[in-house]
């Protein structure tokens, strides 16, 4: 599929099954490359093609959810987290550097909204950069249809929500206390 068939088909699927989304990088022929999506108000999320000259070689799509800020974590709860992605299927938790703009609370960071642009020039220092759990998966480009988005972020949220809230074999709540 060419990229602009994708692009086009990429957004009307997500037109019909996300609250909001846009288009945040495209490529030298104005052709999208990365959306940012929202569902129900409050999943987030993204879905974008990469190249991956430098890497694999393989042009490949993601699809990701952004899970919590976990800059605060520690060391074992990190540990604890990232042996759970033995047991994903076809998915993987990971860490992503996100800005987050100062809060008039003090020990409450604010994230820059999608499509808000962050004033540099007001602030002697850039803006804090915080660590943000995501689970995502990849695909080979030709292997990912538009129409699948959906059952992939389905899956996603199924797969984040059984690891990291599981209810244990005797039924207490052994949810990850880093979620």
């Amino acid at each position: 599929m060419e990229p602009a068939d994708f692009a086009v088909q990429i957004e009307e699927i997500m037109a019909e099954v996300t609250s909001e989304y846009e288009c945040v990088i495209l490529d030298e022929n104005e052709i999208g490359m990365l959306w940012t999506f929202v569902i129900e108000d409050s999943i987030s999320g993204y879905i974008g093609i990469e190249e991956n000259e430098d890497g694999v070689k393989v042009k490949t799509v993601s699809v990701g959810l952004h899970l919590k800020d976990i800059t605060d974590v520690s060391k074992e709860e990190l540990m604890a987290l990232f042996e759970l992605n033995g047991e994903l299927i076809n998915a993987n938790f990971s860490v992503v550097k996100y800005p987050a703009k100062e809060s008039n609370k003090p020990d409450e960071p604010v994230f820059i909204e999608e499509g808000e642009d962050y004033d540099y020039e007001d602030s002697d220092s850039p803006p804090e950069l915080r660590d943000l759990l995501i689970i995502q998966t990849r695909l080979p480009y030709e292997a990912f249809l538009p129409e699948d988005f959906e059952a992939f972020v389905n899956n996603l949220m199924f797969q984040a929500d059984m690891l990291l809230n599981d209810p244990g074999e005797d039924g207490a709540d052994e949810t990850m206390e880093i979620i």
